[in-house]
């Protein structure tokens, strides 16, 4: 008897006294159709956040996480004093879409003379204007897109069907965007250098958000532009690039309003944006 309850006690302290398993924005709000973070976003995700390329000799490494954070150790370790840029934004949804961009030039960067560039004191990937990731993300007409982002010139919009979509671009004249009907939304009365979630959720109508305060609303004709080709501009003409950085992004082919505020509350207790 006092063999079993000994025995049953050690199992308890074993099995018992562990730490909690890990668990993920994804995995509490399921079935993204991409997602890209420097955080890690889903318990059986098992792949690394980022491919990057240092300046230096443009040598390429995966970096993965520590802690389900970038592991910015070796990243650091890796840049070796130099800049370092990254060529593959990988998808932790499970779809594997991929972010990539092959030309130097557009790489966005995320490492400054060895320094890991940081908002509000984490990890982020800083677009200038000219860097843009290629993508070719599947949707449906109903959308969801969520992005942890900062801005630094005005206007900037999170996505737009015409036909060419793209997440998360600026410098669009009002005029030339407005001739398209798909949804949009303008990102100017946020401050810029300040990072914030901007989200945007697209039916027959469409409606957005920055910090849980809502944005542009209205309705769309044009929900047939379903695929994602870039993230951070328009590929076709290099004026119209993100200038700011961005730090997590997902994909819904879902409209995920019911689950607003959880994501909300997610994203904001791991960054404390507000």
């Amino acid at each position: 008897m006092y063999g079993y309850g000994y025995q049953y006690s050690s199992i308890l302290k074993s099995g018992g006294g562990g730490a909690a398993p890990f668990v993920g924005l994804l995995d509490t709000y399921s079935g993204a159709a991409a997602a890209y973070s420097l955080r890690k976003l889903r318990n059986a995700y098992s792949g690394d956040a980022i491919r990057v390329r240092r300046l230096s000799d443009n040598a390429e490494l995966n970096i993965g996480f520590v802690a389900n954070e970038l592991d910015t150790s070796a990243l650091t370790t890796f840049a070796s004093g130099t800049d370092a840029f990254v060529t593959t934004w990988y998808d932790q949804s499970g779809n594997a879409y991929n972010a990539t961009q092959t030309t130097a030039a557009n790489q966005p960067q995320i490492v400054s003379s060895g320094s890991v560039i940081l908002e509000n004191g984490k990890a982020t990937l800083e677009f200038d204007g000219t860097r843009i990731f290629n993508s070719s993300i599947n949707l449906t007409a109903e959308q969801s897109a969520i992005s942890v982002a900062t801005k630094s010139t005005s206007p900037a919009y999170l996505t737009s069907d015409d036909l060419n979509h793209h997440a998360l671009i600026s410098g669009f004249s009002t005029n030339w965007f407005e001739s398209y009907n798909g949804p949009r939304f303008t990102i100017t009365s946020s401050a810029t250098s300040t990072i914030g979630i901007i989200s945007q959720f697209i039916s027959s109508t469409f409606v957005s958000f920055y910090n849980q305060t809502a944005g542009a609303t209205g309705t769309t004709s044009d929900t047939s532009a379903t695929t994602i080709e870039t993230i951070g501009g328009y590929e076709q003409n290099s004026a119209y690039r993100y200038n700011g950085k961005i730090t997590e992004m997902i994909f819904y082919s879902s409209d995920e309003r019911a689950n607003q505020s959880g994501i909300y509350t997610n994203i904001n207790d791991f960054y404390t944006i507000y």
